[in-house]
């Protein structure tokens, strides 16, 4: 099952955004929807459509969007990047386009509305966060209501929430905009719905979608402080045997990271770098522009889906545009893997024992005797290369990935 994923892109307009001088502000976004051209080596969303168009990326199953497609509630903007994503699943109705409210695309600032923030987003067209207003009803009435809603089809659940969801309400509203929010209503309603599809279905892939990070990425220099409240409650839920594997999917802070939320039965949380953002007013930020492009393993009716798979990860470089061949520090590496539950000295030990009879194998041949090894996480292999240097084997690395396994001193 094949996912892209793309969250962050605070586009624009920078005529709407002049001062009285005629003078505009500095940009938010690589995105600029009043720029008199777009090309796909300058504007990160016409460059994303024309990787498509070229063939260099398949089509997917899904096609989600982790919230802030605009900028402060650039209406214009938020309107046309959702437009230009949905000629994506235009062209190929086999994808599934999925978003979810992020805080910039709120009207908190009251320019479309004087009381209503999120009525602007329930008027877009195609319908959001669920383009299919006709096959979607139920789905998107139940987002707007009751802050999440399950999508479901043969391969898959999609838990979608609405982290913003008390945005300018409350007796706090103000501090309210500065974090998210999973209610305990919500949390409640969300373990009783995903109980029983879980339960008729355990063979599909569960994927969590919301905006807000579930843990703070503060450091010396940037005291974070928009977690999302209730993301604790929901990674213990999500971490219950009987709930399946889930494999979350969250933006907001524009930090790229892949990890597991607990213990052994706890969530995958990919962590989403910013699409198309600047580092203006975020120059703590260490990541680059990314997007994801995701294989879930399948499984059979009547097995028990796991969350495991790999990540391809596209950076963006300036007048260059997007590639996927060399990483970039501070993001998440070209390729990755995720879902391995076991112990690293285990496997580390195993692989030795292959090494030591067979002097040095190459990465790839490696994977096919250890299938296990496609499923690491960046900080798995860490762990794995020095567990491997601890019984005498020596991994050479390039572009953060190992090529190739010695023994010490072969």
């Amino acid at each position: 099952m094949k996912i892209v994923v793309l969250s962050d892109l605070h586009a624009f307009c920078s005529d709407a955004r002049k001062a009285s001088d005629g003078k505009a502000s500095l940009p938010p976004s690589l995105i600029d929807f009043s720029a008199s051209t777009r090309k796909p080596n300058i504007d990160p969303l016409v460059g994303f459509i024309k990787l498509f168009e070229r063939g260099e990326i398949e089509h997917p199953d899904l096609l989600i969007v982790g919230g802030d497609l605009g900028d402060k509630a650039d209406a214009h903007a938020i309107q046309s990047t959702w437009r230009e994503l949905s000629s994506l699943t235009d062209k190929n109705p086999a994808t599934k386009l999925i978003a979810t409210c992020g805080n910039h695309d709120l009207d908190t600032r009251h320019k479309q509305n004087k009381f209503d923030p999120r009525g602007f987003l329930r008027t877009l067209e195609p319908g959001f966060p669920f383009p299919n207003t006709v096959e979607h009803k139920i789905n998107l009435l139940e987002y707007w209501a009751n802050h999440f809603s399950v999508l479901e089809s043969d391969q898959y659940r999609v838990l979608n929430i609405n982290s913003c969801a008390f945005h300018g309400f409350g007796t706090d509203a103000e501090p309210e905009l500065e974090h998210g929010r999973i209610s305990d209503i919500t949390l409640d309603g969300i373990e009783e719905c995903i109980k029983t599809t879980v339960q008729a279905a355990p063979h599909k892939q569960n994927i969590c979608l919301f905006h807000h990070h579930i843990r703070p990425v503060s450091t010396d220099s940037f005291d974070d402080k928009s977690t999302m409240k209730g993301s604790e409650r929901l990674a213990s839920m999500l971490s219950k045997p009987q709930l399946g594997e889930w494999f979350i999917i969250h933006g907001h802070r524009h930090r790229s990271n892949l990890f597991c939320a607990g213990g052994n039965s706890a969530p995958i949380v990919l962590s989403c770098a910013s699409f198309a953002a600047t580092r203006i007013g975020d120059e703590h930020n260490p990541s680059p522009n990314q997007f994801y492009d995701i294989e879930l393993e399948e499984v059979g009716v009547g097995q028990v889906a796991r969350v495991a798979g790999s990540i391809r990860a596209w950076n963006w470089t300036p007048s260059i545009g997007w590639q996927s061949k060399t990483s970039i520090p501070g993001g998440l590496p070209v390729v990755s893997g995720f879902g391995y539950r076991g112990y690293i000295p285990d496997l580390a030990k195993s692989i030795g024992a292959v090494i030591k009879s067979s002097g040095k194998v190459v990465w790839g041949d490696l994977v096919n005797g250890f299938p296990d090894l496609r499923r690491l996480m960046p900080s798995d292999n860490e762990f794995l290369i020095k567990s491997l240097e601890m019984i005498g084997v020596v991994a050479t690395e390039g572009d953060g990935q190992i090529r190739e396994l010695a023994q010490k001193n072969a």
